[in-house]
C-alpha cells in the first residue's frame, strides 16, 4: 500500500476508459464490511489503543507484516515488531500483508528471488500461528508495471502454492484492469484489492484530492464487469509532495512531518474530501456492485499520525455522512472576586466535532460595561477590536488543521477594569 509514492504512475491516468455500460452493471446485495490496514512499522501504545477504539465497527485489519527493499538487486526484508498481544485482543480477523518495493523484473516462479518473497510470507505466517493468532488471508502488495502483469502472475502463483491454505490477496492499480492480463493474474489470486487513491496530475494549481469519488466509482464500476471478487482500498490520509522548479519530484510527506524542502520547492496538497467521501460510501451502502465485498481504509486512524483522519472523521465517512463541524472556545485565567470571568483570559479553540479541516469560523467576544479591551492574537490568527467586542479569526494563509479532541490557543483578552463577558463561536463558511 503506497501513500502517494507511486505519485508519478498516476499521471494521466483520469482519461481511463469508462464502460458505458456501467450503469447497469449487476448490483450485490447484504452489507459492505469495512477493514483498516495497520502499516506502522513501530507498534507504540496508540497504535494498540486505536485498533481497540476501532473494534466496534471494524471487520478486522491488515496489518504490515514485512517490506521487502531491494539492494544490488537482492531483496532484504524489513519485519515490523509486531504486537500480536494487542491483535489478540483486537479479536477481529486479521490479515498479513508483504509490501513489495518497485522491482523492473525479470519475473520467474523460481530463482533466489521468489524464494526469498515465498520464505518471508512463511515465516510471518509461522509467527502469527506461535502468537496465537490466526491469520485470514495473506495479502501481495506490488505495484507492478502493468505491462509485466504475466510475468508479475509467476511470483503469484508460487507464494500462493507456499502458504498452504491461507488465501491470497493482491493489491491491484486502476491501470491494470484495462490490461488483458489483468483477469488471468486476479484469478491466480482469487481475490484481490484496488486501490483507488490516487491523482490524476501532480502539477494543476487547484488542490488536488487524493482520491476523486467520480472517478473512484468509475473504476469500481469497471473492477466489478470483471466478475472477480474484490475489495476497495480507500484513503484517510493526505500527502505533500514537494516539486522542483523544473517540476521534478523532490519528496513526500504522507506518514510523518513534514520534511525542510530546499529553497525553491513548490509545495502542493494532496487532500481528502470527507464529504464527497461519505456520499461515496453510503451510495455503496445503499446499492453495491457485483462482486465487491468490502472496504479497506488505509490506514487505521493514529493519534501520533500528523497527516491522517482521526477516529471521529473515520467513524463519519464510514457510516456514510458527512463529518460534523463543532467548534468551542475556553477561556482559562483567574477568575477576580465577584466576577465570572477570567481576566486576564487566554483563549483556547478546541474542535469538540468530527471535522478534520481548519477551522471554519471565527471568535466572537463582547461585554456591556464600559471598559477597555486589550486584547492580542498568537501566530496564525488575528483580532480585530471595537468598543464592546474583539472578532477573533484565522489570518490568511493559515491552514493549519485542528483534528477532531485538540485545541490550540488563538490569542488573549484583558478587560480593564474586569467585565463579565460572553463568548460565541460563529460558523464561517
Amino acid at each position: 500500500m503506497k501513500s502517494l509514492v507511486a505519485l508519478t504512475m498516476f499521471a494521466g491516468i483520469a482519461s481511463l476508459v469508462v464502460f458505458s455500460g456501467c450503469r447497469n452493471e449487476p448490483r450485490a446485495d447484504g452489507d459492505l464490511p469495512q477493514r483498516a490496514y495497520v502499516w506502522q512499522r513501530d507498534w507504540n501504545a496508540p497504535v494498540a489503543r486505536s485498533l481497540q477504539e476501532g473494534r466496534d465497527v471494524l471487520a478486522g485489519c491488515v496489518v504490515l507484516g514485512a517490506e521487502v527493499e531491494w539492494r544490488n538487486g537482492a531483496p532484504v526484508p524489513i519485519r515490523p515488531k509486531i504486537d500480536w498481544e494487542a491483535l489478540r485482543s483486537f479479536g477481529k480477523p486479521v490479515g498479513l500483508a508483504l509490501r513489495v518495493a518497485p522491482y523492473p523484473g525479470p519475473f520467474s516462479g523460481e530463482g533466489s528471488v521468489v524464494a526469498s518473497l515465498r520464505g518471508v510470507a512463511q515465516d510471518l505466517l509461522k509467527e502469527a500461528k506461535s502468537a496465537g493468532v490466526e491469520v485470514q488471508e495473506f495479502q501481495l502488495d506490488f505495484d507492478c508495471a502493468q505491462k509485466k502483469l504475466t510475468g508479475y502472475a509467476q511470483w503469484v502463483k508460487a507464494v500462493r502454492e507456499s502458504i498452504g491454505s491461507v488465501p491470497l490477496v493482491i493489491t491491484a492499480l486502476p491501470s491494470w484492469l484495462s490490461e488483458p492480463a489483468f483477469p488471468s493474474l486476479a484469478r491466480e489470486a482469487k481475490r484481490y484489492v484496488i486501490q483507488v487513491h490516487s491523482v490524476a496530475s501532480p502539477q494543476g494549481d487547484e488542490q488536488t484530492q487524493i482520491c476523486d469519488p467520480v472517478q473512484a466509482k468509475r473504476w469500481v464500476e469497471q473492477a466489478s464487469a470483471l466478475g472477480l471478487p474484490f475489495e476497495i482500498a480507500l484513503p484517510t490520509y493526505r500527502s505533500y509532495v514537494g516539486y522542483s522548479s523544473g517540476g521534478d519530484l523532490v519528496g513526500v510527506a504522507s506518514d510523518s512531518v513534514r520534511p525542510s524542502w530546499p529553497s525553491g520547492t513548490r509545495v502542493k496538497e494532496y487532500g481528502l474530501d470527507a464529504e464527497a467521501m461519505a456520499a461515496m460510501v453510503k451510495e455503496w451502502m445503499v446499492n453495491r456492485p457485483a462482486h465487491a465485498e468490502g472496504i479497506v481504509w488505509y490506514r487505521l486512524p493514529v493519534a501520533t499520525d500528523e497527516n491522517n483522519w482521526r477516529w471521529p472523521t473515520l467513524r463519519a465517512v464510514m457510516a456514510g455522512r458527512s463529518p460534523h463541524q463543532t467548534w468551542t472556545v475556553r477561556a482559562d485565567g483567574k477568575i477576580p472576586a465577584g466576577s465570572d470571568s477570567p481576566n486576564p483570559a487566554d483563549l483556547v479553540l478546541c474542535n469538540t466535532g468530527e471535522s478534520d479541516e481548519s477551522p471554519a469560523c471565527r471568535v466572537e467576544i463582547r461585554w456591556e460595561a464600559d471598559v477597555i479591551p486589550v486584547a492580542e492574537s498568537l501566530p496564525g490568527w488575528e483580532v480585530q477590536r471595537e468598543k464592546k467586542s474583539v472578532v477573533f479569526f484565522r489570518a490568511v494563509g493559515n491552514a493549519r488543521r485542528l483534528p477532531p479532541g485538540e485545541e490550540c490557543a488563538i490569542g488573549w483578552l484583558r478587560l480593564e477594569p474586569g467585565a463579565p463577558f460572553h463568548v460565541e463561536v460563529v460558523p464561517v463558511r
